[in-house]
């Protein structure tokens, strides 16, 4: 079964998508994926794909970069926000819909080892926090909640919506309010 049928699902056609945020759904799907089958998914040739990126590590970098620059667009947009359900649903809606950049940040160490892009999901992490902290002080999350708690509750909330979108699970209009409700709520009955 060829990377592009049993990953992605979709004729060349469908795939008007930038062509790193195709390749980070190829790795995320088949981490050994041959820069071969990658180029095959994304309907480019094997020689344009190394045009663009010599090393299968200058494309996993590159990958890496566009994903993380999706994550601080995702915070810059909800940055000056008020610690509202608005706000903390906004964050949460761009943050699932650029779920597997996101987790293709998440699922791959070796980028731990590239100090600027590092660096800078660090600081999109603190400002990504500092939403969450405007929500924890206008009582939307309680104020005992550690912040490394409140940031890996919504990094697993995100992967699980946007995997469940992505595997029609999940109605993609559905998924920001889902995980809205499941931050501010849990699982259990509202009162």
């Amino acid at each position: 079964m060829s990377v592009q049928s049993s990953i992605l699902g979709r004729s060349r056609r469908a795939m008007k998508r930038p062509l790193l945020d195709v390749v980070a759904e190829v790795l995320l799907a088949q981490p050994g994926a041959s820069l071969a089958e990658v180029a095959e998914a994304a309907g480019i040739s094997r020689t344009t794909l190394h045009k663009h990126y010599a090393t299968r590590d200058d494309l996993v970098r590159a990958v890496g970069l566009r994903a993380t620059e999706i994550y601080e667009q995702a915070v810059d947009r909800v940055a000056d926000e008020p610690g509202t359900e608005a706000g903390l649903r906004q964050l949460l809606a761009a943050m699932i819909e650029s779920g597997p950049q996101l987790a293709f940040l998440w699922r791959n160490p070796v980028l731990d080892e590239d100090h600027e892009l590092t660096q800078r999901y660090v600081d999109a992490e603190k400002r990504c926090l500092a939403v969450l902290n405007r929500a924890r002080s206008a009582g939307l999350i309680a104020a005992s909640t550690p912040d490394w708690w409140m940031l890996q509750m919504v990094n697993s909330l995100v992967y699980t919506a946007a995997d469940s979108v992505q595997f029609g699970k999940l109605a993609p209009l559905d998924a920001p309010d889902l995980a809205l409700s499941t931050l501010l709520h849990g699982l259990g009955v509202r009162a």
